[in-house]
């Protein structure tokens, strides 16, 4: 409930609400005569009653018939409480969870950065008038085991970047991990990235600065998305008052570097 969109939540919430009435109702219809003033074998009269009981509405015209029934409501009425209750909470945690909103490239690049081999990825941040303070990201490298002898199938490896935290994340953010001889990219090319079934794991956490509450994300890349002798686009400008801006349109755009 908490991952589901709006729509779904709601779309959720609504049904489970309504089994719980098709449940109690399904006790009076099976009770036999338990309601007064309901007609004989009437599923929709019970319906209704169990709605109207666990709303707490009570027009007044169907009625418990006798003891039993008035046990059977007591739980109705309890049931429909709790389900409030519970919705309530669920729908403050949804509202008062917070959003990173941070922007991913669709791509990773390799390529030449100041004489060096060089793994890039770009980040935004989403946020129009907010900032992520204290900013981490940590990067880890899942593939094949290389070593023939190894009992491990498949091994996660972190991936030593230039810069893994800044104290403010405003604009964009482009993580750099040098491919050297320590690096466990190191002499692979395309197609050994994907005959390893590489997947790049990016994680980043940090404290948003309107509410003060930590905030977190992660993006995974597959092989296909690792781009050799490519670099990103510049998309950073100004406003003609000289205020810095991003150009969300070009985020993705790669173009061959020189």
């Amino acid at each position: 409930m908490m991952l589901a969109n709006w729509p779904q939540f709601f779309i959720g919430a609504i049904l489970v609400y309504l089994c719980i009435n098709a449940g109690f109702a399904m006790v009076y219809f099976l009770g036999g005569d338990m309601i007064l003033n309901a007609r004989p074998n009437s599923f929709i009269d019970a319906y209704i009653f169990s709605f109207q009981t666990s709303t707490t509405i009570g027009y007044g015209y169907l009625l418990p018939k006798n003891g039993i029934t008035h046990a059977i409501v007591m739980v109705d009425v309890f049931s429909g409480l709790l389900f409030v209750a519970v919705l309530t909470g669920l729908v403050f945690a949804r509202l008062a969870k917070p959003q990173a909103r941070v922007l991913f490239s669709q791509q990773v690049v390799i390529t030449q950065h100041r004489g060096q081999t060089t793994l890039l990825m770009r980040l935004a941040n989403g946020r129009k008038r907010s900032s992520i303070i204290n900013c981490h990201v940590s990067a880890v490298l899942m593939m094949a085991d290389r070593d023939p002898d190894s009992m491990f199938e498949r091994h996660f490896i972190d991936m030593q970047l230039h810069r893994d935290s800044v104290p403010i994340f405003s604009l964009t953010w482009t993580l750099a991990h040098t491919i050297d001889e320590q690096s466990p990219l190191y002499g692979l090319d395309k197609n050994a990235i994907e005959s390893y079934g590489t997947i790049l794991i990016i994680t980043l956490d940090g404290i948003e600065d309107v509410f003060a509450q930590t905030v977190h994300t992660n993006y995974i890349y597959e092989a296909q998305h690792f781009m050799f002798n490519k670099r990103f686009a510049n998309i950073l400008g100004q406003h003609k008052d000289g205020r810095r801006m991003i150009d969300y349109t070009r985020f993705n755009e790669v173009e061959d570097s020189h």
